[in-house]
Order: structure tokens, then sequence, then C-alpha cells
């Protein structure tokens, strides 16, 4: 039997609360979902994804419930 993999919606948003981005990920677990959604994001700052409103913040759902919050000092900034 394989493994089973979780659907994540995220959303990263600038300091006014717009979005920035947006996307889906899977991952077996909520931490390995959030490893690869770094990376992700780490590949929007390569192609030029600069938002210009400080301070960042990454918000992960799963369905309707928020599952992580984290300020994003991430790869973008």
């Amino acid at each position: 039997m394989g493994a089973r993999y979780e659907q994540y919606r995220w959303w990263l948003l600038d300091g006014d609360l717009d979005i920035v981005s947006d996307g889906k990920i899977a991952g077996a677990s909520l931490p390995a979902a959030l490893a690869d959604l770094s990376r992700e994001i780490d590949r929007l700052g390569d192609r030029g994804h600069h938002p210009t409103n400080q301070p960042y913040r990454l918000i992960v759902y799963k369905g309707a419930a928020v599952v992580a919050v984290r300020p994003a000092t991430l790869g973008i900034c």
C-alpha cells in the first residue's frame, strides 16, 4: 500500500494582506508539505517574484481549517 498524501492550499500575503502568490501542495505529512512549499517559495524569488510591501505571511489550509501560519522570512524577502 502506498503512502497517503494530504492536500493543502497556501497563500503568501504581503503586509497589506494582498495575495502575492498561492497554490496547492501535497505531502505525506504537514512538515513534509511545508518543506516542499518552502522550496516552491524559494523558486518564486528565483523567478523574480519580489513583493514590495513587507512583512510577508504564509497561511496553509487543509480544507477549511488553517493548519499553519508562518511569518514569511522566506527566500523571497
